[in-house]
C-alpha cells in the first residue's frame, strides 16, 4: 500500500453528536503549536484530498516550521480524533470497499490499496467552522471593545512584518489599558494583545509578526463598521 501508515477510520456521516465534536476540539487544542495547522487542515479537507496534497498544504503553512511532527503525523492525529476520515483508493483512484479489503490477506490488501485520501467529517466541519479566524476575531473584538483600537493598530502595522519591539513602540500610550484583573492594578502589556490576536488567527509568527490574510480582511471590514 502506498500510504500504509494511514490509520483506519469510519467514513464521513451526516450528523455529528456532541461527543464526536468534543473529541475533535480536544485534539485541536491538545498542543497549541498544532492548533492553527489542524484548523486549516480541517478546512482544506472539506473537499477530499490525497494524502500527498495534504502534506504539501501543511508544508506551506508558516506555523509548520515551528513544530516537531511531520505533516502526516499531524493529519493522522485528526484522523484518530474523528475530524478526518481516511478513504483507501485503488490505482485508478476509486474508493476501496472496506468489506472487500477486510476479506483480503495483508499482501493482497497492500496490492489493492495504492493511495490514501482524507476528507473532513461532519464533526470536523463543525469544529473548522467555529475555528475560522473570522469567527474568532469577531469574538475577540466583541469581548473587550476598549482594546479594539489597539488591536486594529497592530493588524494594520503588521501588514509588513514587524518585530515585537516595533509593535510595542507603535502602541505607545495606547497601552494605558487596564488588565482584566481589576485587583492586580497591573497594566495590559503589549505581549497580551499580540497573544490574543495570534490565538484568534489574526497574527502569525514567521520570523517576525505578520497579519494573516484573515486578519487583514477583518481589520478592513471592522474599520468600516466602526
Amino acid at each position: 500500500m502506498a500510504d500504509s501508515i494511514c490509520p483506519s477510520t469510519a467514513a464521513p456521516g451526516n450528523q455529528p453528536d456532541g461527543a464526536a465534536v468534543a473529541r475533535v476540539e480536544k485534539a485541536l487544542h491538545r498542543r497549541g503549536a498544532f492548533t492553527e495547522i489542524m484548523g486549516k487542515v480541517l478546512d482544506f479537507c472539506r473537499q477530499r484530498r490525497l494524502l500527498a496534497e495534504v502534506e504539501d498544504e501543511i508544508a506551506s503553512y508558516p506555523e509548520f516550521k515551528y513544530v516537531d511532527q511531520s505533516q502526516a503525523a499531524i493529519a493522522f492525529m485528526l484522523v484518530e480524533a474523528g475530524g478526518l476520515a481516511r478513504i483507501d483508493l485503488d490505482r485508478d483512484g476509486n474508493p476501496v470497499d472496506p468489506a472487500r479489503l477486510a476479506s483480503l490477506d495483508e499482501d493482497a490488501a497492500d496490492e489493492l490499496v495504492q493511495f490514501c485520501a482524507l476528507e473532513t467529517t461532519p464533526a470536523g466541519v463543525q469544529v473548522a467552522q467555529a475555528h475560522r479566524p473570522e469567527v474568532r476575531l469577531e469574538e475577540l473584538f466583541a469581548r473587550t471593545p476598549e482594546r479594539n483600537d489597539a488591536y486594529r493598530a497592530i493588524l494594520r502595522a503588521a501588514s509588513e512584518p514587524k518585530s515585537f519591539a516595533e509593535i510595542e513602540a507603535l502602541l505607545g500610550k495606547q497601552l494605558s489599558l487596564p488588565s482584566l484583573n481589576g485587583k492586580s492594578g497591573l497594566p495590559l502589556y503589549p505581549s497580551a494583545l499580540v497573544a490574543h490576536l495570534e490565538k484568534a488567527g489574526g497574527l502569525v509568527w514567521d520570523e517576525a509578526w505578520s497579519t494573516t490574510p484573515a486578519g487583514a480582511s477583518f481589520a478592513t471590514s471592522n474599520e468600516r463598521s466602526k
